[in-house]
Order: structure tokens, then C-alpha cells, then sequence
């Protein structure tokens, strides 16, 4: 076997310019699926960092219920919002932060008219811990609330429009208790928020959480908890501990469960991916199969040659594939070296670009690439130039020596 393998060797080397077209057929197409796939990598990681750091927390703990009627955004049941079970959660091994928050509905008006209106009260002072990235979606003019803030609000922008305020403008906010108990207050306009999601921009208010607490009678409650973790890869085994730690009395969905509407569009973001790195690799293995049979064509009287000397049809088999995989094996790594180093480049520069889910702002793109995926690349184009091979291989071992010897 190491005779065919040298042999192989001198063959690739011999014929230069077919085995350059190969191997750029290959250093191309793995350089390719390997960018796009940074890119894609990167892209769908500001997205879920946009939605996860900005928005809605890695995990959410809720009564449970609570999410099978969320859609009317109940009061009750509510969650006790005391040290005993923030510290219960933040025991679980991989949370770094939890945080209160009540959602709730009302009217909003500014004297003239009114609409409806979905409220975030938002415990400030810990807020960061589990979502830290809250308010980055204020625009220029305006602010995100303090601790400090107590009767101020953040309007999506859309909703300001139609009332005509800007930041510093004043509205009321209306809403019932759990016991139908109306109230009303008067809130200043601290800022306004942009998110590419057009509900959050007609209809969200932001609030500080005892400004909450206070128009709905919550007082020392909230209706969800907002989790941090430490690792996104482990999300599902820290949902499974925090659920045993706080037994059958409460629910925790992962954010993905929050917003499906994002799962789906990372799911759909891979499968073109996978689709294009199909393409490629298509294109790769064409290019390897059609430099084969060139060889084979090329070289019938030495085929014939090797044959006539004694060599067996199995051994002339095994020759062809191992240039093959030679071909693929120095493509590949060609491929991913230069893959690997277009990736990091770009990464260590970034590229600015608007945000997926909140328009008003921008935030670096950086590619980024997972091993497994660059192995399996790997694996991918040195298998594929095997397969691309085998056929024109097993035409050159079934020539016969006498014909092959007779061909010009």
C-alpha cells in the first residue's frame, strides 16, 4: 500500500495543472462554505444576543399557567417578589442574575385619546443582572430609566407618534388590580424605543416596576422573573435544574420557547446555509470528477502499461483514489487555513450593521466558526473527492491491457 500511496504522490505531482485545478476546485468550495458559515454563525448570534441580552433574558420563571393565558397577561397568579426565591434561583449552578418584571395592559392617553397599551414594569436596580443590554434600544434624545426614575415611562415609538409626544412629553397611564380596582397616573416620556418587531413600537410602555406595583395594587409582587445564564450551550440543563429547584408551583421556558417566531428564523437561516454548502459542494465534486476521468483518458497506454506488468486491476483501483483523496486532503487543508484566517480577520475588525429586532440601533458583526463545524468541512471534502473519484477509478481498472496498450 505505501508503494501506490508514493506512486500516488508522483502522478499528483507530475501532472501540475490538473491537480491545481483540483486542488483550487477544493480550496474554493471549502473556503466558501467555511466564510458563509462564519458569517451566518455571527449574524444569528447578534440575533439571539439582541433578543436575549436586550429583551426577554436567557430564562423565564412563571406561575404556572401563567404561559397556557399570556396572551391576557394575567395578574393573577403572581409571583412573590422577596430575597427567599431570588436566592433559590440564583442557587441553581449557571444563572448569573435574575431580575422582576410585571406585564400587565391598560389605556394610555395624552388628554385627547387613548389606546390600548402593553406595559413592562421593570425592576431597575437588577434589571442589568439578568438582561444586560436593557434599553439599548432608546433613541438618540432620550434615555433609558434609572433606579432613580419613578413616575417616567419609555413609549415604543410608534405609539409616541400617534400621540405627538416626544421625550420629556407627558401621558396617562390606566389599568385595573386583579380585583378590578381601577387607577390612573400621569408618567413623563423619558425616551422613546425602535424594535424591528411593529407591536413593541405601537404598544409598548416601559415602567419603573414600583410605578407598576403601585397602578395594579402588585405591591412586593411581579408576574415573571427574568433569568441570566452563564453559557447559552448549557441553557437546557440550568432550565432543567431551576424547574427541580422550584418545584411544580412554577414554569421555566427557555427564550426560545418566549419567541418561536426567532427559533423559526434561525432554523430557516440554516437551512440555507445548507442549501448553498450543498451547492458547493456539488460544484466540488464535479470539478473532481471531471479531472478523474481526464486522467484516466490521458493515461490509458499507462494503465494498460501497469496492468500488462502485473499490477492488479484492485491495485489500479485503489492508485486513482489515492490521488483522489491526496487531491482532496491538500485541498481541504488549503481550504481551511485560508477559511479559517478570512474568518478570524474580519472577526477581529467587525462590521457595523442595524440590529435584527431593534432598528434604532447597530452592533459589530462578528463571523465566527464552531470546530466541529470546520472538522466536519474537513471530513466533507476529503469524502466527497473519494466518492467524485470512485467511478472513474473503477472505469481505469476494468480497461484491458491489450486495448489500452493499442490506444494513442
Amino acid at each position: 500500500m505505501s508503494s501506490l500511496a508514493s506512486l500516488a504522490v508522483r502522478n499528483v505531482a507530475r501532472n501540475a495543472r490538473r491537480s491545481l485545478v483540483t486542488l483550487a476546485a477544493v480550496l474554493l468550495g471549502v473556503t466558501a462554505v467555511l466564510v458563509l458559515e462564519g458569517f451566518i454563525g455571527g449574524f444569528l448570534r447578534l440575533i439571539v444576543e439582541d433578543i436575549v441580552l436586550g429583551k426577554t433574558g436567557a430564562l423565564q420563571v412563571h406561575t404556572t399557567g401563567y404561559m397556557s393565558s399570556r396572551d391576557a397577561l394575567l395578574l393573577e397568579p403572581s409571583i412573590p417578589y422577596d430575597e427567599a426565591l431570588l436566592a433559590r434561583v440564583r442557587a441553581v449552578p449557571g444563572v448569573t442574575g435574575v431580575t422582576g418584571r410585571i406585564q400587565f395592559s391598560g389605556l394610555v392617553g395624552n388628554g385627547l385619546s387613548q389606546t390600548m397599551f402593553v406595559g413592562r414594569g421593570l425592576d431597575l436596580s437588577t434589571e442589568a443582572q439578568a438582561v444586560p443590554r436593557a434599553g439599548f434600544d432608546v433613541l438618540p434624545g432620550g434615555r433609558m430609566l434609572t433606579p432613580e426614575d419613578h413616575a417616567r415611562a419609555v413609549l415604543g415609538d410608534a405609539l409616541a407618534r400617534a400621540f405627538h409626544t416626544e421625550a420629556e412629553g407627558r401621558v396617562t397611564l390606566a389599568s385595573s388590580s386583579p380585583r378590578g380596582r381601577a387607577n390612573a397616573l400621569d408618567v413623563a416620556v423619558a425616551g422613546l424605543s425602535v424594535s424591528g418587531l411593529p407591536h413593541e413600537n405601537k404598544s409598548v410602555v416601559t415602567v419603573p416596576l414600583a410605578l407598576a406595583q403601585e397602578l395594579l395594587g402588585l405591591e412586593g409582587r411581579v408576574t415573571e422573573l427574568a433569568v441570566a445564564v452563564e453559557d447559552l450551550e448549557a441553557l437546557e440543563r440550568v432550565a432543567t435544574a431551576l424547574r427541580e429547584r422550584l418545584g411544580p408551583g412554577y414554569e421555566v421556558h427557555t427564550w426560545r420557547q418566549l419567541q418561536p417566531f426567532v427559533g423559526d428564523t434561525l432554523g430557516r437561516m440554516r437551512l440555507v446555509l445548507g442549501l448553498i454548502g450543498l451547492i458547493l459542494f456539488v460544484i466540488i465534486l464535479t470539478g473532481i470528477l471531471n479531472t478523474t476521468l481526464m486522467s484516466v483518458f490521458e493515461r490509458v497506454r499507462e494503465i494498460g502499461t501497469l496492468l500488462a506488468v502485473g499490477m492488479r486491476r484492485r491495485q489500479v483501483l485503489v492508485l486513482f483514489l489515492w490521488e483522489a483523496a491526496l487531491l482532496g486532503v491538500l485541498g481541504a487543508v488549503g481550504g481551511v487555513a485560508v477559511g479559517w484566517a478570512l474568518v478570524r480577520a474580519i472577526a477581529a475588525r467587525g462590521i457595523p450593521m442595524a440590529m435584527v429586532f431593534n432598528t434604532g440601533s447597530t452592533s459589530l458583526l462578528r463571523p465566527e466558526l464552531r470546530p466541529s463545524f470546520v472538522l466536519l468541512t474537513f471530513a466533507v471534502a476529503v469524502a466527497g473527492a473519494l466518492a467524485a473519484a470512485a467511478w472513474p477509478a473503477w472505469k481505469a481498472s476494468r480497461l484491458r491491457p491489450v486495448e489500452a496498450l493499442r490506444s494513442v
